[in-house]
């Protein structure tokens, strides 16, 4: 979805996607629901979304998805391509369905109830099943589409669901972009992020330096050892260590922490270097790639 400031939660089902098109040379769709944040916000204008939108795009460039494999769209530019075919959609589905998914009211507006047929337009695509990388927060779309899948003609669609990434408050919940103190944002700085982390990622430490050294700290609570584990370290073995050395009290929080920050701010350094790049690859994920230029010459 459109946001204001994409952060590192945002990242894991685009990075499971790049694996799987790497590793299966097939293509890919991104869409981009850009209608979708504007109906569900009142407090936002369509020009802000747009330049949302477009900064969401570059993000994704960065990633480094094959441009020729790879079409990037968004809803109101794309719908006259789609629009018949998201009718058909939502034919096929009635208002109670949605109501008990989505939990739709009096006050919710029209535009939003159209929404989901539009979000399941890219499952049928292609005349083949369709694998989703999503968090598990998107699943009753698919459960939808995997409803009238047959009945239209098309496969149901499969969805591989990932866990979200722990706020730094804790490692319950889902990191938001409402909430600063909770989360990394892609465009923080290395000061910022060393902050954030040394203020506000939960430890799973002591007290004190004297109890943690005698008792150990708790890497299944602490919020710098689960970021290292589920994204920033890929070496078994190291992760290991952090977490033996960590468990015995050999290492403290300050120095998890640490490590953390490091990692942290390379990855978002070099990301950063990669999205300067990605502007001239927009292009061709948007328009002229090999797919992305198939896509604009069909109606669906």
């Amino acid at each position: 979805a459109v946001s204001k400031n994409m952060h590192l939660g945002h990242l894991t089902s685009f990075l499971m996607s790049k694996w799987l098109q790497e590793a299966f040379g097939v293509n890919l769709y991104i869409e981009i629901p850009d209608e979708e944040k504007f109906l569900a916000r009142r407090d936002i204008t369509i020009e802000e979304i747009d330049r949302q939108a477009e900064d969401v795009i570059l993000n994704i460039a960065a990633l480094g998805f094959d441009p020729e494999k790879t079409f990037i769209f968004k809803d109101r530019e794309y719908v006259k391509n789609v629009y018949t075919l998201a009718c058909k959609i939502a034919k096929k589905v009635n208002f109670s369905n949605v109501k008990a998914v989505f939990g739709f009211n009096e006050q919710t507006n029209i535009g939003l109830m159209f929404y989901p047929a539009m979000q399941m337009v890219p499952c049928f695509f292609e005349e083949k099943r369709c694998l989703i990388p999503a968090g598990i927060d998107q699943d009753p779309y698919w459960r939808i589409q995997r409803d009238i899948a047959e009945s239209m003609g098309g496969f149901k669609t499969a969805a591989i669901h990932s866990q979200f990434l722990p706020p730094l408050s804790g490692v319950e919940g889902k990191m938001s972009a409402s909430r600063p103190e909770n989360a990394i944002y892609l465009n923080d700085d290395a000061k910022t992020v060393r902050s954030k982390i040394m203020k506000y990622a939960f430890s799973g430490g002591q007290p004190t330096i004297e109890e943690h050294r005698k008792k150990g700290g708790n890497p299944a609570v602490d919020v710098s050892y689960q970021w290292l584990k589920i994204f920033f370290e890929p070496n078994d073995a190291r992760l290991k260590q952090i977490h033996d050395n960590y468990r015995s009290g050999k290492m403290l929080t300050g120095e998890l922490k640490q490590i953390l920050s490091d990692k942290l701010n390379l990855f978002l350094e070099n990301h950063r270097a990669e999205k300067e790049k990605a502007v001239k690859k927009v292009e061709k994920l948007k328009y002229s790639g090999k797919l992305a230029k198939k896509m604009w010459e069909t109606t669906f």
